[in-house]
């Protein structure tokens, strides 16, 4: 959990972000800007991301909740478990989004989240 609560393990574990500033304590979070490099019609570009971070249920919930200024908003709720093999998580993530960023923005995150995934996996295998 403790991973998941550092804001610079989120540079290479979500394979859009590209950097972290701005880090702070907010009302019991970890508040911060992350920096997401974003394809777009053949063409990258930097966007910033206001990311807030907590954890409850003594440390086995952990939730993230991401503002663009593209008015997307994203709020995942990871759940961990004990298992033989380490830990599982389940995620519920909410999406928010006007119509006509819908869809790429539930394309990215889908990305990002199974990326997430994969590389969380690597990392404590």
């Amino acid at each position: 959990m403790s991973h998941l609560m550092q804001p610079q393990s989120y540079v290479g574990l979500n394979g859009l972000v590209v950097a972290v500033r701005d880090i702070r304590e907010e009302d019991g979070a970890t508040a911060y800007t992350a920096i997401e490099r974003l394809p777009l019609l053949g063409f990258h570009f930097h966007s910033p991301l206001k990311v807030r971070v907590r954890s409850e249920k003594d440390g086995s919930r952990f939730i993230m909740e991401v503002d663009t200024r593209g008015g997307v908003q994203v709020r995942i709720v990871t759940d961990l478990s004990p298992a033989p093999e380490g830990a599982t998580a389940d995620d519920t993530i909410t999406l928010t989004a006007a119509a006509p960023v819908r869809w790429y923005a539930r394309k990215q995150a889908r990305a990002g989240q199974l990326h997430r995934a994969r590389t969380l996996a690597a990392r404590f295998a």
